[in-house]
């Protein structure tokens, strides 16, 4: 990256070539220029990174007269290359991928849009067979809405990467196993290594379903929640066979059907009602996180005062600073609506 910079920085001077030595210059920086920057996409293709971005938009703002039409193409490709199919894409290290890059990002570029004597520009588009869909993408069973969730990768090598999904994951060959690192999920683990049907499941969605834990569970242990949700399975059955029971859960469902309870999913409905009776009298008025939630997202929408709202994003930053994994009871999504709530609030 910092040889881009560099050559980005010496084709930027403004001299007039005056004979051939400094039109060759010229053009040699900048052939140069265009190369090492769809090296650089090529080697972060699909991550859509910052750094390499912020010079790729600064290659595609240039309007000076004396630009070659092979200059602009170099860089149009390399931020295509860098946004591959949204993110989703990357590109793949086998040999027929290497020739199609090579095909493709042949170092002599066309001076105009009818230049075809050195490379053909119909080669150009050939990057297309080096693609490959590695973006593993977490859906939520109930809502089938993406969720961001820490993932662990184990190479065959043994060394272990963790990584946050949706991301790209390195290529399939190498992986031995990614399972799921949430304790606000359940876990979920993906054997490359020995269960073929994985990878090609895999190679025809990139996409894995999680399922939420109960929220009074979702920091407890496996054995713990798996008790948990047995006992509410068998709650479940018991109550089908009693009238009482039948007009409770007409009336619970007419009560989640409200405005106010919409954006709650399963896990947060159950903390409403207590998992037991005599819990009534255990928690007494005690609040719980859904009554917290519920309240934020409320005062979001009657509006509060500025300075009320100032000590709202105040929470936000701590809980982006400790992060979900350490029990707290605000997930990502809740914060992420919050925040662009206080947001339009203030603008």
């Amino acid at each position: 990256m910092p040889i881009l910079s560099i050559f980005m920085k010496v084709a930027d001077l403004a001299f007039t070539a005056l004979n051939h030595d400094m039109r060759l210059t010229k053009a040699t920086v900048r052939n140069c220029q265009d190369l090492l920057a769809l090296s650089a996409s090529t080697v972060m293709a699909g991550s859509g990174d910052l750094t390499v971005f912020r010079r790729l938009r600064k290659l595609h703002g240039r309007t000076e007269p004396d630009i070659p039409y092979g200059s602009h193409l170099a860089a149009h490709l390399a931020i295509g290359v860098l946004f591959l199919s949204g993110g989703s894409y990357t590109f793949g290290t086998s040999n027929i991928a290497v020739a199609s890059l090579f095909c493709a990002f042949y170092p002599l570029f066309p001076n105009n849009v009818l230049d075809n004597k050195s490379h053909l520009q119909a080669f150009r588009h050939f990057w297309v067979l080096a693609a490959e869909a590695r973006c593993l993408v977490p859906r939520d069973v109930e809502t089938h809405r993406p969720s961001s969730i820490p993932i662990s990768i184990t190479m065959k090598s043994g060394q272990t990467l963790t990584r946050t999904a949706p991301c790209l994951l390195p290529e399939l060959n190498l992986i031995k196993t990614v399972s799921t690192a949430s304790p606000q999920h359940w876990t979920i683990v993906l054997d490359f290594a020995n269960n073929p049907d994985h990878v090609s499941a895999f190679e025809k969605s990139q996409t894995i379903y999680v399922h939420k834990r109960s929220a009074y569970a979702s920091t407890s242990t496996v054995f713990q929640a798996t008790l948990q949700a047995l006992e509410e399975a068998s709650e479940a059955t018991n109550s089908t066979t009693s009238m009482t029971s039948t007009t409770a859960n007409a009336t619970l469902e007419w009560l989640m059907g409200l405005g106010c309870f919409s954006s709650l999913d399963r896990s947060e409905r159950a903390l409403l009602l207590p998992p037991d009776a005599g819990a009534i009298t255990q928690i007494g008025l005690e609040s719980t996180v859904v009554d917290v939630k519920l309240i934020l997202e409320k005062a979001m929408q009657v509006g509060w005062s500025k300075d009320r709202l100032r000590n709202v994003r105040l929470v936000f930053a701590f809980v982006e600073r400790l992060g979900e994994g350490r029990g707290l009871w605000l997930d990502g999504e809740t914060v992420d609506r919050l925040r662009a709530a206080v947001w339009t609030a203030f603008n």
